[in-house]
């Protein structure tokens, strides 16, 4: 009877062992299933994060034929601009050139109108008055204030009597043979010649002197006289 209770008692604690091994063995299990779960849960989201991920692509070359056409767009553009500059440039020289020729005179236009006035002036003292004297005045005073105007704008009188003939600013009229200067020298002044700073405008026409000419028969007759001349002392 004792051996029986003994071997009820043993036979209980092995099923208690026995349920106490599986159920350490199970959580054994259910501990080594969620560690690979969990696991599992990284592989997929590290997998889920490089599929979220898309790769980097390298860096892309600038293409050289793009480059060359905005360089020759570029340079288009300067040139049009270039032309468009250079033309407005060449229509103002020319309306500047226009309004210079046109108005080139108008300094020596204005010089002239004190001689007009004088003008004005002499006529009306001339009409006036019967003192011929007082209209020489005038026209003296009108000669002075032109020629100083003249003067003022670079014309000059070429001077050319007693001046050796100069053919760059002389006009020889004629010739006058002469004993009183040597050949060549201006001898008369026919008309003025005038010059604009350093060009001529007008030559001076001149008479320009010229050696005597000896004709040969009185030559032979003074030489005749001289000789029976002689003649006659000796005897």
């Amino acid at each position: 009877m004792k051996k029986t209770k003994v071997r009820k008692a043993r036979r209980e604690q092995g099923a208690e062992g026995a349920e106490t091994a599986q159920a350490v063995d199970s959580d054994d299990r259910s501990g080594v299933d969620d560690a690979a779960g969990d696991e599992t849960a990284v592989t997929a989201k590290v997998k889920t994060e490089h599929k979220a991920k898309p790769a980097e692509k390298p860096a892309e070359q600038p293409d050289p034929l793009e480059e060359l056409q905005e360089k020759v767009n570029k340079l288009e553009d300067s040139l049009l601009r270039a032309k468009a500059d250079y033309h407005n440039a060449q229509r103002r020289a020319v309306i500047e050139c226009t309004e210079a020729i046109r108005y080139a005179n108008a300094e020596v236009m204005k010089s002239l109108l004190t001689v007009l006035d004088d003008f004005d002036r002499s006529l009306a003292a001339a009409e006036d008055s019967n003192n011929l004297e007082a209209v020489v005045d005038g026209v003296r005073l009108v000669y002075g204030n032109l020629t100083k105007a003249l003067r003022d704008h670079g014309l000059e009188v070429i001077d050319a009597l007693h001046e050796t003939f100069d053919p760059s600013v002389h006009q020889a009229i004629m010739q006058q043979p002469t004993t009183d200067y040597p050949p060549g020298i201006v001898v008369e002044e026919i008309v003025k010649g005038y010059r604009l700073h350093d060009r001529v405008l007008r030559p001076t026409n001149v008479v320009v002197s010229k050696a005597m000419e000896t004709d040969t028969k009185t030559r032979e007759e003074a030489e005749a006289a001289a000789q029976s001349e002689g003649e006659s002392k000796e005897e």
